[in-house]
Order: structure tokens, then sequence, then C-alpha cells
């Protein structure tokens, strides 16, 4: 198992914007690490692969991924994993 995969940072929360990935307007935005602002059903679906625990696979959905932004944008690192225990390895995924 090679730990040169491609990974994708969640950094913060927009709104009103456009999507990188599939050009929608957006009313949540999600903002990664590389600048790029996508919707969270983009991320969630088509940009990330699916989690795994106990061998089996799952993803977040939509409304898991528009928390993890909107904890990314408003509380620093050790205000996320104190008040919503959200650490900063939570927040990055591979990329499909």
């Amino acid at each position: 198992m090679t730990t040169t995969e491609t990974t994708l940072t969640i950094t913060g929360y927009s709104n009103d914007e456009v999507c990188a990935c599939c050009g929608k307007t957006l009313v949540h935005g999600i903002r990664l690490a590389d600048g790029r602002i996508v919707g969270a059903q983009c991320f969630n679906k088509v940009l990330t692969k699916p989690l795994t625990y106990g061998g089996k696979s799952y993803r977040l959905g939509a409304e898991g991924i528009i928390k993890y932004a909107k904890i990314a944008e408003f509380y620093t690192p050790q205000a996320a994993m104190k008040r919503f225990n959200v650490y900063p390895e939570m927040l990055t995924f591979q990329a499909a």
C-alpha cells in the first residue's frame, strides 16, 4: 500500500458560489485546500472515495460535508476538537 494517494482537505465554507466541478449555482459551497469551491454532493459522490469502517464502505452525505465545512470555517482546530469532536484528520479525504 502506497501513502502517496491524492487527498482533498476541507478548509472552509462559502455560500452563493458556483461549483468548480459541475458549474451549478451553490447555496452551500465547500472550500478545498487547493482553492476550489465545490458543492457538497459533488464532493461526496464524485470527487472522493467512500470511507470504510469495519470492512464496509460508507459516505458522510451532503449534510455531513456541509457540517464539516462550517466547522472548518468558523472554529480553530482546537475548538473543533473540544466542541464537536472533529479532528483535523477527519477533514481530509481520498480523491477518487
